[in-house]
């Protein structure tokens, strides 16, 4: 009996000694962002903001995540040096020499593409499969002797490469002679996209173009029923619900680019999509078409006007008559990608000091330092009355930095209106350096070269209380564009 009184005795006094220890530990380490939780063993729990609706389905924001896709047109039209044949050219000028889509998706996946969209049907009707809904597809081509099937070979090589894959189906058709009776056509169109969904496996993305549609009545709500159907992960873009056409061919985002736009009577989360040639003005590959080949230069505005706007980039590139994505195009991709790896390798904040003037809660689950990683599901919040606030940065020694990234947890919707960013100068004194409008998925500043110890990342504005998912800063490659200082 006595052994076990001195061993409650032993246990009463740990726990006394021990307790206040831990509460003191507690304290001190809550003490940096805020009063220090009470009780022992409690832990403060602090609600996440709520939702500033409407906000992005999963499917959307897993889209979002891409960044870049890959556009693929390739057809008939690719055998003729023309962009929008009329339906009369026969179905044996389609033989490619050597087709390869798996070097098509290895190259989407080497230039940081996440998904791969394939020309199925352009307006001139041409159908990349084996369709028994029409004569006019590849049945009828000497290639592979009539058993060919372009969209199976693309699809099997973007899950082979770890992409995303879908499909261009376009509702304008310049040869099918039911064209003329809107109901007869629906059936027939809805006969390919039956098969195309239900034969390729995983549909990332069904894109509608909407060019020569006008005054044709098409039957949209069956259409959109049936990928919901067959693929209820599919996301339907342009003339679709899901993702809406940036309204240019150039591959160019708005400075402001809200996703939440107005569809139909109410709002809805709509982001934009920019597509773009790499070959100007040449969505199919044309013989002499190398020498309209975007520049590097070109290549990279296009990409911070775009990705670096908040928006996602479908960059166009058009394989050859073999088959192949052709050797200039592609050298030109990787050079790009070599260029943007070099300026967004290291990002600077790792080696800084996080402060904020104002966490949700004085909870650490809602600290600046939330934006250390990108797409894990942590950010920085304020209270719900504070709409705005910043984030500083503080380093031991000055930096050297000309890219800024910053990103919103847009999960819980857009908020940010206006935002700036500030650095100490040389004074002492706080000096803008950048500002704009939306964040949205991402923002990139691209600004003239700035040495300082301190950055402070402004939200001037806001709908709600703000967040931020991810800052990022960068000194970008030798080889990346330039921003001069005023004046210079």
């Amino acid at each position: 009996m006595d052994f076990f009184l001195k061993l409650g005795l032993i246990f009463f006094i740990s726990v006394i000694t021990i307790c206040p220890k831990l509460m003191y530990a507690t304290a001190k380490e809550d003490s940096k962002y805020g009063s220090p939780k009470s009780g022992c063993c409690s832990l403060k729990i602090v609600s996440p903001p709520e939702p500033l609706h409407p906000i992005p389905s999963t499917q959307q924001v897993r889209w979002h995540q891409q960044e870049m896709g890959m556009f693929c047109h390739f057809g008939i039209n690719t055998f003729h040096n023309e962009e929008w044949t009329d339906g009369t050219k026969t179905p044996e000028s389609f033989n490619p020499t050597h087709f390869n889509p798996q070097q098509w998706a290895d190259i989407a996946k080497q230039v940081g593409m996440g998904y791969l969209i394939l020309t199925v049907k352009h307006h001139d009707g041409f159908v990349l499969y084996p369709t028994m809904h029409t004569d006019y597809c590849v049945r009828f081509s000497p290639w592979e002797n009539g058993q060919g099937d372009v969209v199976k070979g693309v699809a099997d090589a973007c899950r082979k490469a770890g992409i995303y894959f879908g499909f261009y189906l376009s509702p304008w058709d310049r040869h099918e002679p039911r064209y003329n009776d809107c109901k007869a056509y629906d059936r027939y169109f809805m006969s390919l996209l039956d098969e195309l969904l239900t034969n390729y496996g995983p549909i990332f993305e069904v894109w509608f173009d909407g060019a020569g549609t006008e005054g044709h009545v098409y039957d949209w709500d069956n259409y959109y029923k049936l990928i919901k159907e067959k693929q209820p992960d599919a996301l339907i873009a342009i003339c679709g619900p899901d993702i809406r056409w940036v309204g240019n061919e150039r591959g160019l985002a708005p400075e402001t680019l809200w996703n939440v736009q107005e569809r139909e009577g109410k709002k809805v989360w709509y982001p934009a999509e920019c597509d773009v040639p790499i070959r100007e003005r040449q969505w199919f590959y044309h013989t002499d078409g190398e020498k309209k080949l975007l520049s590097l230069n070109q290549l990279l505005r296009i990409y911070y006007h775009s990705v670096g706007r908040g928006a996602v980039l479908l960059l166009n590139v058009s394989p050859d008559r073999s088959g192949h994505l052709p050797e200039s195009d592609v050298k030109r991709l990787l050079e790009w990608r070599s260029v943007l790896n070099e300026t967004f390798k290291v990002n600077l904040t790792e080696r800084a000091d996080w402060e904020a003037s104002n966490i949700r809660g004085n909870s650490p689950e809602f600290a600046p330092e939330m934006c250390l990683k990108e797409n894990d599901n942590r950010y920085w919040a304020t209270d719900d009355n504070q709409r705005t606030g910043y984030v500083r940065l503080r380093f031991n020694t000055p930096i050297v930095f000309d890219r800024l990234v910053l990103k919103e947890h847009i999960q819980l919707g857009q908020r940010i209106e206006e935002h700036s960013i500030w650095i100490k100068n040389k004074k002492g004194k706080w000096e803008k350096i950048s500002s704009a409008t939306t964040i949205g998925y991402k923002r990139i500043h691209c600004i003239p070269e700035q040495k300082t110890k301190e950055i402070k990342i402004q939200i001037d504005k806001s709908l709600a209380c703000p967040t931020l998912d991810f800052i990022g800063v960068y000194n970008s490659s030798p080889h990346d564009l330039k921003i001069p200082k005023k004046g210079k």
